[in-house]
Parts: C-alpha cells; structure tokens; sequence
C-alpha cells in the first residue's frame, strides 16, 4: 500500500511537472520577475546592497544567483527554479502529514491537492520566491513536530535552520513562524500544565526556546535592513485596504485560483465561507492526535496576523496566504475523509480531484496566452528593427525592467521620470544613468527615438516634445488586464 501511495505520487507529480515546464515561458516576463531576473546579473556585494534597497529579504535571490551561475539567466530557468521547489513542497507535505497523523490516504489526498491547485500552479511557473517560501514553511512544520516528538537537540536544530531560513525569504512568513511557536506552547503545556518549574524543567521547553534564541542571533545581521526596509514601504504603500469581502476572496482563490466580482456574486463568498466554517470543524473534529491543532494554527494564524496588521497600515495580499495553501487543503482533506458515507466521499474526492485538475487548464486556456505577448514580442519587434545610434525610452518602470531583461538590440533604454519614484516600482535597481527626466536632453534633429509605454499599471503616458513627428506605432497586449498593452511608438525628431 505504501508503495502504491508513493508511485501514484510520483506520477502525479511527472504529469504536472511536465504541464508546467511545457508552458513555462508561453507567458511573458512581468516586472516582479524582472527584478528577479536582473538582480542576480550583479556581482555579490552589488547585489547585496541592491537588495537592502529593496523590500523582500535576500535568501531567494542568493539561491537564485547560484542556481543561474550553474543553469543560465534565461527566463525557462528561473521559472524552473520556481518549479523545482514546487514539486518538493508536494514532496515534503506528503511526508510530513504522512508523519505526523499516520495516515497514507489523508497524506497522498492532501499532497495531489496541492500539486494540481491552480493557487499554487501560479507561483510554481513564476519567478519569484513563493514556492522556496512554502517548501521551508512545510518543511520547518515537519521538523518541529519531529523535535516535539523525540526531544533530540539534532532536530531542534533543523528546526531553527528552517525558521531562520524561511525568515530570509519572505516576511510574511514570520505569521507562520508565530503559529509553530503558539504550538509549541501548546505542546508544552500539556506536558507541564500551569506549573511554572515544570515548564523550566520540559526538555521541549528548553530546546524550542533554545532554537528561538538561535533564530534570533541569526536574523541580527539583517535586522537593521529589514527596519530600514518596513520604514521605506510605510512611507510608500500600494497595498489596497482590507474590506469585508478580503478574507472571503482570498479563500476563493486558495480554492480555485480565480477571483469574481464580490459587487454581483458575494452570496457566492458568503456560501464558500459557510462551507468552509463547517469544514474545518468537522475535519477537526475527525482528525486525531494533538498535530491537528498546529494544521489549523498554520492556516488561521496568518489570516489573523494579517488582518490585525491592516487595521493600522495594510499588510493584506492574497498572494501571501500561499504559505497557508497546504495546510487549508489538509483540513479540506481531512473534512472529505472523514464523511462515513463510502459512496459520498468517493465523489466527493473524484470531484475534488478533477476539480484541481481541471481548474489552472481552463484557466490557463481563458486567458488566451498565445495571443498576448506582452514584453515579449515587443522586445522580439524592437531587436529587429532598431537601429544603431537610436534611442529607446521607456516610459513607465513597470515595463522598463522587463525591457531590459529581454533586450538584446545593444542600446541602453533610458527610464523617463518626472519626480521621485516610489519603492515598489523597483527603485532598488535603478541608477542615475539608467534614468531621464528631459526628453530632448540627449536627441538632436533627425534622429529616431523609440518610446515604450504601457496602457497598464495605472496607465501613465508621458506626453513627448511638440518637435517628435510619429512615424509608426504598435501595440502588444499582456496577458492581465492590470498590465494593460505595451505601446511601442517611432519617432523623429524634427
């Protein structure tokens, strides 16, 4: 039985590896993933300093750096990196709740949940550091109950690794950190009650905050840049505030990967919560053992954080909640087992497992890919036919760094900025040389200037000199909406 769980998985995850990696690069580099890819194109101190510029700790874009050194900067490989954590975060859960509930069925449920939820299909094929994320976030869970269970300083330590780890990966994984820790006390307090010596004495108790402490001392050298980081977001925020619909949207999308207009379909939101409400508590319910409990706290705890957080400046992106994805979809699981019924938890689990499977295809198949090229085919049209001695500007940085990536006509694109940019418009990589504020600073009469817009991101266009005669413009639509068209216009200057 245990073999047959574990080749089934196996080709679970050979079908959905080989779907993602054959369409891998059919969608364009975005500006988030630009940033990923050019950054590591720095040397080590360069890149070190540039990255304290920015608002993401430095782990991801370390690893990433090493991984392009040995496989290539190309765009198939820095996704693949995405897909290679991916698939060990599928891995490392099935061994975890494997380990931690001794159940072959939840654990092989739960794990094809995961790898076919279109949620976490979109972060997979994505170059960013959400998948690295989850997978430590999965894996420091599984140590800490290994190290609860046989109170072994060795497993401590693997525990503090991860937890240091994940802090150096992404912040928001510190609400995760905070679940494992809210169990720990838990643990111990079943151990130990309300006797403060005995708790002194617990070996658990000795160990776990011996490993916080570890945690601690490693995070200190970062400390500094990660204040100066929180400083600069405060001070220039794009989050959207949380409303009442936030909590149920982002469940939609844990659920199908997709969102809908909470205006029109609420009554939608409000049933899906209901239903998950009963869910988690019957999975609770049916689910033995104390473990269950670090599940919920790792699912419940970042909505919590997150939402507290937002009362006073907004923390709360749905994206985020992917470090909550596997264990919202083992209570699901846990919820659909647990029905006595044989004939209706066999269907139950056909429909939850067609029902992933089949989610990110259609989706993937509506957004119509091969007909929105984005970056792609615009910088595929401009090495064509540029020039040269001609100039390349770019008029917003939210396609300035995609252009970069993919430009190969050999001539440096200057960025048009009137005023002081905002941080999350990827100020971290920009340079005074990279930027132009007076568009007839550097062009003299007849010569040809190309200039790249994008309808998108807010759908800023800069106006261009009076003296600019157009010659021919083209446009190259992206795949979202929020991303609008990238506009590629010629001009001479007369």
């Amino acid at each position: 039985m245990k073999n047959k769980n574990s080749i089934l998985l196996f080709l679970v995850l050979l079908v959905i590896t080989a779907y993602e990696i054959s369409i891998l690069t059919d969608m364009a580099l975005w500006h988030d993933e630009a940033f990923s890819g050019l950054l590591p194109q720095y040397n080590l101190k360069e890149m070190m300093y540039r990255i304290g510029l920015d608002v993401h700790p430095p782990l991801y874009y370390l690893l990433l750096k090493g991984w392009a050194m040995i496989l290539g900067n190309t765009l198939f490989t820095l996704r693949l990196f995405s897909v290679f954590f991916g698939v060990s975060t599928v891995i490392v859960l099935y061994l975890f709740l494997k380990e931690v509930f001794k159940n072959q069925k939840l654990a092989l449920f739960s794990s094809i949940l995961l790898a076919f939820n279109s949620f976490f299909i979109q972060f997979v094929i994505e170059a960013r550091m959400f998948t690295l994320g989850i997978f430590l976030v999965v894996l420091s869970s599984f140590f800490l109950l290994k190290a609860l269970k046989n109170k072994k300083w060795s497993w401590w330590l693997l525990y503090a690794l991860s937890v240091s780890f994940g802090l150096y990966t992404h912040y928001y994984i510190f609400f995760s950190i905070l679940a494992q820790a809210l169990f720990l006390v838990f643990w111990v307090f079943r151990e130990a009650k309300f006797n403060f010596a005995n708790w002194l004495k617990n070996r658990n108790f000795q160990l776990g905050l011996a490993s916080y402490i570890l945690v601690v001392i490693s995070y200190l050298p970062w400390l500094k840049t990660f204040l100066s980081q929180m400083r600069q977001v405060q001070e220039s925020y794009w989050i959207p505030p949380l409303n009442i619909w936030s909590v149920p949207a982002t469940f939609l999308k844990l659920t199908t990967g997709d969102a809908i207009d909470t205006v029109r379909f609420g009554y939608l939101l409000i049933i899906l919560m209901i239903g998950i409400v009963l869910a988690l508590f019957f999975s609770l319910k049916k689910l033995g053992g104390s473990a269950k409990w670090l599940i919920f706290l790792m699912l419940i705890v970042p909505f919590l954080g997150a939402t507290a957080f937002s009362f006073k400046t907004s923390i709360y992106l749905d994206r985020y909640f992917i470090f909550a994805l596997p264990f919202y979809l083992t209570l699901m699981a846990g919820a659909i087992l647990g029905i006595q019924n044989k004939k209706l938890r066999n269907i139950l689990i056909l429909i939850a497992i067609f029902g992933s499977l089949i989610s990110f295809p259609i989706r993937w198949s509506n957004l119509k890919v091969e007909k929105k090229p984005g970056m792609a085919e615009t910088t595929n049209y401009l090495n064509q036919i540029v020039s040269t001695g001609e100039k390349i500007y770019v008029g917003s940085s939210f396609v300035y760094f995609t252009f970069k990536y993919y430009n190969q006509t050999g001539i440096e694109p200057k960025l048009y900025v009137t005023g002081d940019l905002p941080h999350f418009s990827g100020t971290a990589l920009l340079s005074p040389a990279d930027l132009i504020k007076d568009f007839n600073q550097e062009v003299k009469i007849g010569e040809t200037v190309w200039l790249i817009n994008t309808t998108g991101f807010g759908n800023y266009q800069p106006a261009v000199p009076g003296n600019w005669l157009k010659l021919r413009e083209k446009g190259f639509q992206d795949v979202y909406d929020y991303r609008g068209w990238i506009i590629v216009t010629e001009y001479q200057v007369q």
